[in-house]
């Protein structure tokens, strides 16, 4: 999952919101640091949506080894055609591409950076998306995975001001809730591949649950009634119960695999289109 949103990987979820369009593709660092944090402040978008990079790396790092096989996942070749699940794939890959560097990963870099050029052409990110790729790809072939890291860190800093800028608050947490469903997926697969008690405290964090849980109450109620978004409320609803426990009462290993279970109907429902 996380922690600075507690978002990190405790959900190695992390997430570069891939958001925006042409027109507000504005750099993090020409945008007055008060004029975005009024902008995050006005549309409901804190800290849980722009979780920290540097501790989703940190907590990657702290779970290593991580069986990369038994978690990664072949990547979507179609494009979602709505929005709404455009967003929620857009950070589920960005996740994707975290795993594939805290592994180092080089041949799955190119194939996440393709992806994700395709989802921003969608949501109307291309060109900052496309800048930040192409040094990732350049940096990843001489695999030097610190400035990767730090390039990463980068396209987060531009993209959330370009998305802050469209003020679409909606397809912001989709993105963000996309990115931390795929990490909790993998950061409950590693927890089940060597379970520990220490290990599976990572994936208790009830406040990161109580804010998606509330964001998708929110969604518009066309998603909020679709087979995904039920599905989606029903099974995050699922997790905090599992994760409820007394002071002191550890998570177990089956309570992990069902949490891993969880995830991973969330993410085929959206990989799928809710089918």
């Amino acid at each position: 999952m996380i922690a600075a949103m507690h978002l990190s990987a405790r959900g190695i979820a992390v997430l570069i919101c891939c958001l925006g369009a042409a027109a507000v593709s504005v750099s993090a660092q020409n945008r007055p640091p008060e004029d975005i944090e009024h902008i995050r402040e006005e549309l409901g978008v804190n800290d849980f949506t722009a979780p920290s990079i540097e501790i989703v790396f940190r907590e990657l790092h702290d779970l290593k080894p991580i069986p990369f096989d038994k978690i990664w996942r072949d990547l979507p070749d179609a494009t979602p055609q709505d929005r709404p699940r455009l967003a929620l794939e857009m950070g589920a890959v960005i996740a994707d591409g975290f795993l594939a560097v805290a592994a180092e990963k080089q041949s799955r870099i190119e194939p996440v950076g393709r992806v994700l050029l395709k989802y921003a052409r969608g949501l109307g990110v291309a060109d900052p998306v496309n800048k930040h790729t192409r040094s990732i790809l350049e940096k990843a072939a001489r695999q030097q995975w610190p400035e990767i890291k730090q390039e990463l860190i980068r396209t987060q800093a531009e993209v959330e001001a370009a998305m802050l800028g469209l003020k679409d608050e909606e397809i912001a947490h989709l993105i963000a809730l996309g990115g931390w469903l795929r990490g909790l997926e993998m950061t409950s697969g590693v927890v089940v591949q060597t379970y520990s008690s220490e290990r599976a405290a990572r994936l208790v964090q009830p406040e990161l649950l109580d804010y998606f849980i509330d964001r998708v109450s929110t969604l518009h109620p066309t998603l909020k009634k679709s087979a995904l978004g039920q599905t989606i409320e029903k099974d995050l609803k699922e997790v905090k119960r599992i994760i409820s426990k007394p002071p002191d009462t550890p998570l177990t290993e089956s309570d992990a695999k069902q949490i891993h279970d969880l995830a991973a109907e969330m993410n085929r429902m959206i990989a799928s289109g809710g089918e």
